[in-house]
């Protein structure tokens, strides 16, 4: 089963505030939707956030920055998923560098939006 998910994602200024840094709540959002393709993969199922962990913002993250959201699977258990996503930074004048990291946890749900267990054999 896949246990990681990546994607790119171009940082435009309706996403970031007036001095051009990117909104935290703009990150927070590629982190969710990404963390969630993780979990939903390993699941095979429909999958919801429950819980935001501790979330590190590194460094600043700028308009014309491309951004790579990785997202693996930590931790399986009953009906949830923890999934670690790290966000790193580059542009045309700086290497690739780690910019936010954090932990999400998923809960597996049915038709009727009840959690249901996960299959714990990868």
């Amino acid at each position: 089963m896949e246990t990681e998910t990546r994607t790119l994602e171009l940082v435009f200024p309706e996403h970031a505030n007036p001095g051009g840094n990117a909104f935290g709540g703009f990150v927070l959002g590629l982190m969710d939707k990404v963390g969630s393709y993780a979990a939903i993969r390993r699941a095979r199922k429909r999958c919801v956030t429950v819980r935001v962990g501790e979330v590190v913002f590194e460094v600043p993250i700028k308009v014309g920055d491309l951004l790579e959201v990785v997202a693996k699977v930590v931790r399986v258990g009953r009906t949830s998923i923890t999934v670690e996503v790290e966000v790193y930074r580059e542009n045309l004048k700086e290497a690739k560098v780690l910019a936010t990291r954090g932990n999400l946890t998923y809960v597996a749900i049915d038709a009727e939006g009840r959690p249901t267990p996960v299959d714990p054999v990868e």
